[in-house]
């Protein structure tokens, strides 16, 4: 398994690095689209010239474009460029006259009747592929980012890439819905609404002040500390001994004389010190819901969101043991409903999913998120393999099995959990197989276990990396903006204060 991770993160390993855009590579760059777009902008007739839409010239034989580019030869049909989209580089640079053009272009060679670009002879073949047959494929030779910037240049868009070489093309977010989305706008409307879009901003963007951020970890204290203490609480030398009020029980003797005995229960109850801790945990977890209540411009889908359910059930259940407790029911009857209130209890521990909000200041662990989203087929490939090897197996091992004395083979159910170990490659040994046959089986299932799960791994991984490398491109590009408008802005000032 390492083995199969190593060498997919070595084959991805370049991908990781994006290209980061230098001072140099800005005095290089050349300004041949804009040049192109300013000529289309100004629209003045004799920069145009009218081209038959098959293509021909007068005589009917197809018209040419001919191209040098870096150096190396390039001939393209005129009705191959004008048939491809409309707002690619080419399918306006043929219409223009040829002195537009020679603005447009690096040079023009007329010895060879050609237009001159300095690009890379290499890089454009996937330009030329894609005239020639409608489909972009990546030279093998060529690096990723110099491939999306030959396509950038030459205004090809990312949909013709070919599904082999998809893996290069960075994924473009998902839009968030309208109806989701929560502006300054959202609150102009609404009671309050300067008081609760400043509190919305402050519970749910930690990154908008030092003040948010710290509520938010602050928060996030608060859930550990409330997940420990549930745990720990449960742990017997953290426990203290409690006894229930005395009641009578009738007992009768071996005489048949009835006895009326006065008996006092124990039990073990957790300590003192984390009754008290619990209670500040759900009150800070109450005051912080209805804060976030408050403030949600849209109360209904902020209640339906499962995170906020999450937050309700983890607070609901101490305030109906306190609301049973001033009704009057005392601890005798909660004696009984223990076990429900228990598990109730149980989704207390379910407020260790708002740690998933740390998300919003690690980084990996949003990309461990986006990498499961990416990887839903192959994970649902993998379970439904297992499943179906799992009822297979079992099924199996059940029929060779049953006979045995002592076989913890009772049913095929019971087989489950002995395949599941067997083929997720665990192996804890608290039920094997005792015939020949029943080895044979189990043999079968680690080895078709091993193949299930590495099958798909080399996918997720892929996946991984892939998301990895368009989270630090995207943080890259937000720090280049960041910088582009801190400089804008001290150019600004400045001008601002000679003109003063």
């Amino acid at each position: 398994m390492e083995q199969i991770v190593s060498r997919a993160a070595q084959q991805h390993k370049k991908r990781l690095v994006p290209l980061r855009k230098t001072d140099a590579m800005c005095i290089a760059e050349r300004r041949n689209g804009r040049i192109l777009d300013d000529i289309w902008k100004a629209g003045a007739s004799e920069c145009f010239q009218i081209i038959p839409t098959e293509g021909t010239d007068e005589e009917g034989d197809p018209m040419f474009l001919r191209l040098n580019i870096g150096g190396a030869p390039f001939i393209l049909l005129v009705d191959a460029i004008l048939r491809a989209e409309s707002t690619g580089f080419l399918a306006k640079f043929v219409q223009l006259t040829h002195p537009s053009r020679c603005q447009v272009a690096d040079g023009f060679l007329r010895h060879e009747q050609a237009y001159f670009f300095q690009r890379s002879p290499t890089a454009f073949d996937a330009v030329f592929q894609y005239y020639s047959s409608g489909v972009v494929h990546r030279p093998s030779e060529v690096c990723p980012a110099s491939f999306l910037a030959e396509l950038e240049f030459w205004r090809i868009s990312h949909q013709h890439v070919g599904s082999c070489c998809a893996d290069v093309v960075p994924r473009e977010k998902e839009a968030e819905k309208e109806e989701e989305k929560v502006d300054d706008n959202t609150f102009e409307n609404l009671m309050f609404g300067k008081l609760r879009r400043r509190m919305w901003t402050f519970l749910e963007r930690p990154g908008s002040s030092m003040q948010a951020k710290s509520f938010e970890l602050s928060s996030t204290l608060f859930v550990l500390i409330s997940v420990m203490g549930l745990s720990f609480g449960t742990i017997p030398d953290f426990q203290v001994t409690h006894y229930m009020p005395p009641h009578n029980e009738t007992i009768v003797l071996p005489s048949g004389r009835v006895k009326i005995v006065e008996k006092i229960e124990e039990m073990r109850v957790e300590h003192p010190a984390f009754v008290f801790t619990e209670r500040i945990c759900i009150a800070f977890f109450t005051v912080e819901y209805s804060l976030r209540l408050f403030a949600a411009p849209r109360k209904l889908r902020f209640m339906m969101k499962p995170l906020n359910l999450v937050d309700l059930l983890a607070i609901v259940p101490f305030y109906l043991e306190l609301i049973l407790t001033l009704c009057g029911v005392d601890d005798k009857k909660l004696r009984d409903l223990r076990w429900a209130f228990l598990v109730v209890r149980i989704l207390r521990v379910l407020r260790v999913i708002r740690i998933i909000k740390l998300g919003r200041f690690s980084s990996g662990l949003q990309t461990f998120g986006m990498t499961l989203q990416r990887s839903q087929k192959q994970l649902q490939m993998m379970t439904i393999v297992l499943l179906t090897g799992v009822v297979f197996f079992s099924t199996m091992i059940y029929f060779l099995e049953k006979d045995e004395d002592g076989t913890p083979f009772t049913s095929i159910p019971a087989a489950y959990w002995w395949c599941i170990v067997t083929m997720t490659t665990v192996g804890y040994g608290d039920a094997v197989p005792a015939t020949t046959m029943g080895k044979i089986i189990a043999s079968a299932a680690i080895m078709c276990g091993v193949l299930v799960l590495a099958l798909p791994i080399t996918i997720i991984v892929d996946n991984f990396i892939k998301v990895a490398q368009d989270e630090q491109t995207a943080e890259q590009q937000k720090m280049e903006e960041e910088n582009r408008m801190a400089v804008t802005s001290m150019l600004n000032g400045g001008d601002d204060h000679d003109y003063s």
